[in-house]
């Protein structure tokens, strides 16, 4: 039986419909559990451990930019440029920054997207975003009322389950397929998404999402995107963010050698059409970000492994 990290890891791996955040939540439980099967190792094996932890985590789903942070968060434990030996102990102090990071940094981007929904306004938004929802629930606790659109999200159908956890806070939902969230954008006043990554240029998020935020664009509408710091990818880590293939069958059975079914859940879309990026440090513009996303440290020791490993 594999250790109970490893298992976590499986359980993400195969897990198609939860949200970023509650995905890392578990990364993070993986890692905790990891250094508690790791304490006693010497140096040297307990670095290449971390090897062995690293790539489970960050194949598992090459989509999620918050695998790719908490990894290099871990790999600079042990000095600038994750080059030096990292002891244990460096290890379980930068795990605890980390988690108590990404604690309050959703914390605070949940505040700030709370306060863009104003009172009889129309919010639409794709996919099941934990930020989004969260953001929602404490505009309507702060008494304002107001209405949300949301589709299915195909084919894993994560926003009906969005839909039914804001009817069931009270919030007034309409449910709609995806082909038909677009026909709503005249009507809307706001759009909030979630990402699951940010990086210089693009945000990656439910595919559909750029052809989307084209269409807010083109109405005049709003939109924003909350994403706290843990999804940000520099340069030197966004060459490793991936969008596998997902089962076909989701979608359809071929049948016949002619056809091919192509299910991909996550696409990238331009950040400039973005009006702002809400993460734990306010409201930015497409431009400042990519000013503080490039100043992101980046561990040399990880970049050099995830080369060897992912092609």
């Amino acid at each position: 039986m594999p250790p109970s990290w490893e298992r976590i890891l499986q359980q993400i791996r195969r897990d198609r419909r939860s949200g970023a955040s509650v995905l890392l939540a578990r990364g993070v439980e993986a890692g905790r559990r990891f250094l508690a099967l790791t304490r006693t190792l010497p140096p040297a094996r307990l670095g290449r451990a971390l090897e062995q932890f690293t790539l489970r985590l960050t194949t598992g789903q090459p989509s999620m930019a918050a695998f790719l942070s908490l990894a290099n968060a871990l790999w600079l434990a042990g000095g600038e440029g994750g080059t030096r030996p990292r002891s244990w102990e460096d290890l379980h102090d930068a795990l605890l920054r980390f988690a108590d990071g990404i604690d309050r940094g959703l914390g605070l981007t949940v505040r700030h997207g709370a306060a863009l929904v104003r009172s009889r306004s129309l919010v639409l938004t794709y996919s099941n975003s934990t930020a989004v929802r969260l953001a929602l629930w404490r505009a309507m606790r702060a008494g304002r009322r107001f209405e949300v659109v949301c589709s299915e999200s195909r084919p894993a159908r994560e926003g009906v389950s969005l839909a039914r956890r804001l009817a069931a806070l009270g919030i007034p939902v309409h449910l709609v397929v995806d082909a038909a969230l677009a026909e709503w954008m005249e009507r809307a006043d706001l759009v909030l998404l979630g990402a699951d990554a940010v990086m210089s240029d693009v945000l990656a998020n439910k595919v559909g999402t750029g052809p989307l935020l084209h269409g807010a664009q083109r109405a005049g509408v709003p939109a924003f995107v909350l994403a706290d710091a843990s999804k940000w990818l520099p340069e030197g880590l966004a060459d490793f963010w991936r969008v596998r293939e997902e089962p076909p069958g989701e979608i359809a059975h071929p049948g016949r050698p002619d056809l091919r079914v192509h299910n991909r859940y996550f696409g990238a879309a331009p950040l400039s059409l973005v009006t702002g990026l809400v993460w734990e440090g306010g409201v930015t513009r497409p431009a400042a970000l990519r000013r503080r996303i490039s100043r992101l440290p980046v561990s040399k020791g990880l970049v050099r492994l995830l080369k060897t490993a992912i092609p």
